[in-house]
């Protein structure tokens, strides 16, 4: 498969077989997220990997997995992720909010672990607060978002979009994702 197929084919994950990750894997991961664009090249963002079985289940309650599914979205003990990265933004390297670098760091993260296959589930409905507060975080790092990882146990599909964004699982427990099409995205040289 070629990164384009990749882009095409890639979907989020919430549901993951119980196999761990090889540690440097996980290493390489947050080394791709590294060399994510930078605005400036200031570099604020940096990552806390998770993979220790105590600190992913304190973790876990601090996550909100799929608001329109829920509690269909929520993984199952057996399926929760094999590993973490908390994303992080250190207001001691830029001034501004940084979401722009984390975001590129984080499609680093998510596109390098699908070349180990890996899926992934980008969070940003998380308690901050909590999670500085469990991984001792200081106060000049903000929490951007977090990124669970594992090896896929479930296909979910893309279809075009009708009349709502919102996802759904069908009886065969396959999630849907509405997606709107290029026609309504793409203007050519004006609106």
């Amino acid at each position: 498969m070629n990164f384009y197929e990749m882009i095409l084919s890639r979907r989020t994950i919430r549901r993951f077989h119980p196999k761990p990750i090889p540690p440097q894997e996980l290493e390489w991961l947050v080394d791709a997220a590294r060399l994510a664009p930078s605005a400036a090249n200031r570099q604020p963002c940096e990552f806390i990997l998770v993979d220790e079985d105590e600190k992913k289940e304190r973790l876990f309650p601090l996550l909100k997995w799929a608001a329109y599914i829920d509690p269909l979205g929520t993984p199952k003990e057996a399926e929760r992720p094999a590993a973490y990265i908390v994303v992080l933004v250190n207001r001691q390297k830029t001034p501004d909010v940084g979401a722009h670098d984390a975001a590129a760091a984080v499609m680093n993260i998510i596109y390098a672990g699908m070349a180990f296959n890996l899926g992934a589930c980008w969070m940003g409905a998380i308690d901050r607060a909590g999670i500085k507060q469990l991984f001792g975080i200081p106060e000049h790092c903000d929490v951007d978002s977090v990124v669970a990882l594992g090896y896929p146990a479930e296909s979910p599909v893309a279809e075009p979009m009708k009349d709502s964004v919102k996802y759904w699982k069908d009886f065969s427990d396959v999630l849907h994702v509405p997606k709107r099409s290029l026609a309504d995205v793409l203007h050519r040289n004006r609106y």
